[in-house]
């Protein structure tokens, strides 16, 4: 936005008219926002001034800071003046509003010479969201180890050092983790000897083959599916969006990172079917829409979607109305449905969202197709991970046991 010279009062009924297109209710802004944005007002003429400008904003904010450090005023009222002066600026510069979402911090703090590393490697490999948090969290661990020994550089770090830094770290997670660790410290090797960085070349250390565990997960049974669609209220916005979301995951396999980013133009109506690149490989896909979760998603879009500019096919059922951000919320949405439908759940039992994705795969084994088949429905790389899902075929495995026909036996007594 940034338009010059534009009031507080003006940038305030710009502001109503925005949160109004987003979905805000009038209770959210008139009992709400609006107070609070009238106490900002009243400073800006106490000050002999009516231009919105940020940085007065601020001293103000930092005016009620001190007024909660003396005990003046609650830590409740501070917080939310923090929040109503976070939205002005914010709107005053970029046009929108958002949710505001405070992301937790990280117990491995680094030096900022440490932190433009990290940044500079997130950017140079381009990694999905879910993959670059991962990323993150192995560097950051990798680097605050040696800040804590007293190492502010890489460049005091001996090949030693990180043998030690790989024993420790061994003794301290799991080995699927261990995995990832190496996998992730590899690449970030790889990346300082680009540029040039000067580090110990720990490549070759973090190329050690470390055997990722293949535990059997279990799947959501189709008695499981039909008593979790059974609950959800297909009256309201929020059960006409959880349905067709949860049938689509049941019929394509798709994850919920891949959901959440679908458009409204990835569906071809005319050929029933869903084109998408999947973020975790990058790999482009078209599946099947089949008649039960197409008829879901035409009575969403029709009957509660938002009308609003977003692209995305699923939109916040809460204001602001736009794209879902995090996949997690997906996961967190279907554990409740799980929980009403009287469906216990146990620590890595595999039935949450996920479990849908393994159901499917059940399915097309059990009806005949082949791992090749699998794989590519799901949009595996390759068919080593589609190996897993065999597991879940117990019938046919059961046809692969060899009998004790034909062995001989005899009693004996064990001394």
């Amino acid at each position: 936005m940034r338009t010059d010279n534009v009031t507080i009062g003006e940038l305030t009924a710009q502001m109503v008219v925005e949160a109004k297109r987003l979905g805000y209710s009038d209770v959210s802004i008139w009992h709400n926002w609006m107070p609070r944005v009238g106490i900002v007002t009243k400073y800006y003429r106490e000050q002999g001034l009516c231009v919105y400008d940020p940085a007065v904003t601020d001293e103000f904010l930092q005016e009620i800071t001190r007024r909660c450090e003396s005990g003046k005023v609650s830590e409740n009222y501070f917080r939310k003046m923090r929040q109503i002066t976070k939205r002005l600026n914010e709107f005053y510069l970029t046009g929108t509003l958002r949710m505001d979402v405070t992301l937790r911090g990280t117990k491995y703090v680094l030096s900022s010479s440490n932190e433009r590393l990290v940044d500079l490697f997130v950017v140079h490999q381009g990694y999905g969201e879910n993959t670059r948090d991962d990323a993150v969290w192995a560097v950051r661990k990798y680097l605050c180890h040696f800040e804590r020994l007293g190492h502010e550089t890489l460049a005091t770090v001996t090949i030693d050092d990180v043998q030690r830094f790989i024993l420790k770290v061994a003794s301290e997670v799991k080995t699927s983790t261990l995995h990832d660790l190496f996998l992730y410290l590899r690449h970030f090797h790889t990346f300082l000897k680009e540029i040039g960085e000067d580090a110990p070349d720990g490549a070759g250390l973090f190329s050690h083959k470390v055997h990722r565990e293949m535990p059997i997960q279990g799947y959501v049974t189709d008695e499981e599916l039909d008593r979790i669609l059974n609950v959800i209220d297909t009256s309201t916005e929020v059960g006409k969006r959880n349905r067709a979301i949860i049938l689509l995951g049941a019929t394509t396999g798709l994850r919920a990172c891949d959901i959440i980013c679908l458009k409204l133009t990835d569906i071809d109506w005319r050929k029933g079917e869903i084109r998408v690149e999947q973020r975790k490989t990058d790999q482009a896909v078209r599946l099947p829409l089949l008649s039960e979760a197409g008829a879901a998603i035409q009575d969403y879009i029709l009957n509660a979607r938002p009308q609003n500019h977003c692209s995305e096919l699923f939109l916040k059922c809460a204001a602001p109305k736009t794209a879902i951000e995090n996949a997690s919320s997906i996961g967190t949405m279907f554990k409740d449905y799980e929980r009403r439908a009287g469906i216990e759940r146990q620590p890595f039992d595999g039935k949450g969202f996920h479990g849908l994705r393994r159901r499917l795969a059940k399915k097309l084994l059990v009806s005949g197709s082949s791992l090749a088949m699998v794989a590519q429905v799901l949009g595996q790389e390759n068919m080593q991970s589609a190996l897993q899902y065999l597991a879940l075929d117990t019938g046919n495995l059961k046809e692969c046991a060899l009998s004790f026909s034909g062995i001989p036996a005899e009693r004996r007594e064990f001394q």
